[in-house]
C-alpha cells in the first residue's frame, strides 16, 4: 500500500495556495446577475470556473456542465468512483474578526466563509485525485469528481446533473461536506413557509435572515418611535441597536447564526423580537409565536420525537418577513425514522396559527454500517487517522449524499475542530487540511480497488 501521508506532503504548499484564491471568490448565490451558462449567477461562475482552470491545468478532462457544476475527470476503463462536493457558500451574517472573503491565515487557521463548508474539502478531495494521477495510481477504476453550485440552496446542481446532463451514477462516491470520521444516517428535511395576514400595529415592517438553513441572527423592525419601548428593552437587557429616523426607528434585534441543523446551538434574533414586541404591545399573534417556537425541537407545541438512529426532531426558523399585512416565517424542519412528520406539522400549524406550506422535502438517508462502501472507508479514514475506536455518526444535516447513488458523507471536521459553518469566522486548520489530502487520497484509491 503506498505512503500516503508521505506523497501527501509534496501538495501541500501548492494546495493551501489554491484554498486562498478559491475561497475569496465570493461564491453566493446572486439572482441578479443570473443568465444562460451562470444560472447561480457571477459568483459561483466565477468559482466553478476557478476549479475548472485548476483541473485543467493538472491534467484532468474537464466539463462545466451548462454551470451548473464543474466536473474534472480521469482515467479511461472500470468502475467509478465520485467525490461530490460544492463551491456555493452561504452569505456572510454576524461579526467576522476578518474580512470573510479574505483568506487570512492566522494561528494555525485559515478562516475565510467557505474554508470548512465546502471549498477546503473539496480542494483536499482535488489534490488526493491528483496525487493519484500524479503518482500512476489510478488502474482499474475512474475518478469524477464533481462540484455544484447551489448545494446550499437545496442541491439543483445536482439534480440538473444527473437529471439533464446526464452525468454518471458511481459505483462508490462519497462527499466531503460533513464530519468524520463518516456519516451512515441523515435526517429528512423538509421546508415550509409559515403564513398568517395579521395586522401587528404599531410595527410597520420586519425583515430577518438570509437563508433557510442557518439561524436568524438579525431582526430589523420598523416602528414609530418609541421612547417608552426603548426604554422597557433596556430595562429587560435586550441587545438592539436603535436608528432614530424623526417620526419612525430602525430596531436591530440581535442574536447569533448556527446551522438550521443544530439551531439550540444558535440564539434567533426572531424570537427575542416577538417576545419583546408581543409582551409589550400585546400583540397576540407574536405571543403566541414566541411561545410555540421557542423550543427548537418542538416540545412547545406537540412537535417532539426522539429516534433511535436519528435523535431529536429539530426546527428551524431562517427567515422572517412583514409587510404590514402578512407575516411570513421559513422552517427549516428536520427527523428521524420514527417520526410523524404531518401530523408534527399539523400540530405546529394548529398551535402557531400559522398556515404552512411545504416548499421541498429530502428523504432521510441510513446506510448499513457493515456495507462495502461505509466498511472501506471507514478502514481508510483509521489507517491515516490512527483513530481505530471512531465510529460513524448520524446526524441532522443534510448533504449531497441523498442525490446520489451509494454515496455517504466522509468528514472533513474532525472532532472539536467543527469550522464555524455557516457562522462569523468559518475556519479550517491547515493541518486538518493536509491530513484530509491524504485520507482522501487512501479512500479513493481503495474505493476504486474493490471489486
Amino acid at each position: 500500500m503506498p505512503n500516503f501521508k508521505k506523497l501527501s506532503k509534496t501538495y501541500e504548499k501548492t494546495a493551501v495556495t489554491a484554498l486562498q484564491e478559491f475561497v475569496r471568490i465570493d461564491s453566493t448565490y446572486d439572482h441578479s446577475s443570473i443568465k444562460e451558462g451562470q444560472p447561480y449567477g457571477a459568483g459561483v461562475k466565477k468559482a466553478l470556473d476557478y476549479l475548472a482552470k485548476l483541473g485543467a491545468d493538472y491534467g484532468f478532462k474537464v466539463d462545466k456542465c451548462d454551470g451548473y457544476c464543474t466536473e474534472l475527470s480521469f482515467g479511461e476503463e472500470g468502475p467509478l468512483i465520485g467525490i461530490y462536493g460544492h463551491s456555493d457558500v452561504v452569505p456572510v451574517t454576524g461579526s467576522w474578526s476578518v474580512p470573510a472573503f479574505s483568506g487570512t491565515i492566522k494561528d494555525g487557521k485559515m478562516i475565510s466563509r467557505g474554508t470548512a463548508d465546502d471549498k477546503g474539502p473539496l480542494l483536499a478531495s482535488l489534490f488526493a485525485a491528483k496525487l493519484l494521477k500524479d503518482n500512476g495510481l489510478i488502474k482499474g477504476f475512474r475518478i469524477k469528481l464533481v462540484s455544484g453550485g447551489d448545494e446550499e440552496r437545496g442541491s439543483s446542481c445536482l439534480r440538473y446533473y444527473f437529471e439533464k446532463h446526464h452525468g454518471e451514477q458511481p459505483k462508490f462516491g462519497f462527499t466531503p461536506d460533513a464530519d468524520y470520521p463518516l456519516i451512515y444516517a441523515e435526517k429528512a428535511v423538509r421546508d415550509y413557509y409559515l403564513t398568517r395576514v395579521c395586522s401587528l400595529s404599531p410595527i410597520i415592517a420586519m425583515d430577518g435572515g438570509v437563508v433557510m438553513n442557518a439561524v436568524c441572527d438579525k431582526l430589523i423592525v420598523t416602528i414609530p418611535t418609541d421612547k417608552k419601548f426603548e426604554a422597557y428593552l433596556k430595562e429587560k437587557g435586550i441587545a438592539c441597536d436603535i436608528t432614530g429616523l424623526g417620526d419612525a426607528s430602525i430596531l436591530s434585534f440581535k442574536g447569533k447564526t448556527f446551522h438550521g441543523s443544530q439551531p439550540e446551538k444558535g440564539v434567533n434574533a426572531a424570537l427575542i423580537a416577538f417576545k419583546a414586541l408581543g409582551d409589550f404591545y400585546h400583540l397576540e399573534p407574536l405571543q403566541t409565536l414566541s411561545a410555540v417556537l421557542k423550543d427548537p425541537h418542538g416540545e412547545s407545541f406537540n412537535g417532539y420525537n426522539k429516534s433511535p438512529e436519528l435523535g431529536e426532531s429539530t426546527y428551524n426558523y431562517g427567515i422572517v418577513k412583514y409587510d404590514g399585512k402578512v407575516l411570513k416565517i421559513s422552517l427549516d424542519f428536520r427527523y428521524g425514522e420514527t417520526a410523524n412528520p404531518d401530523e408534527m406539522i399539523n400540530n405546529l400549524q394548529e398551535k402557531s396559527k400559522m398556515v404552512c406550506t411545504k416548499l421541498s422535502e429530502a428523504k432521510m438517508l441510513i446506510f448499513d454500517q457493515k456495507s462495502p462502501l461505509v466498511s472501506t472507508l471507514m478502514k481508510a479514514y483509521k489507517k491515516e487517522t490512527w483513530k481505530f475506536f471512531d465510529k460513524p455518526l448520524a446526524i441532522g444535516g443534510g448533504t449531497y449524499a441523498k442525490e446520489v447513488h451509494n454515496t455517504v458523507a466522509f468528514g472533513a471536521s474532525f472532532k472539536g475542530h467543527e469550522g464555524n459553518m455557516h457562522s462569523p469566522d468559518e475556519y479550517i486548520y491547515l493541518s486538518d487540511f493536509y491530513k484530509d489530502i491524504a485520507i482522501y487520497a487512501r479512500a479513493i484509491y481503495m474505493l476504486g480497488k474493490k471489486q
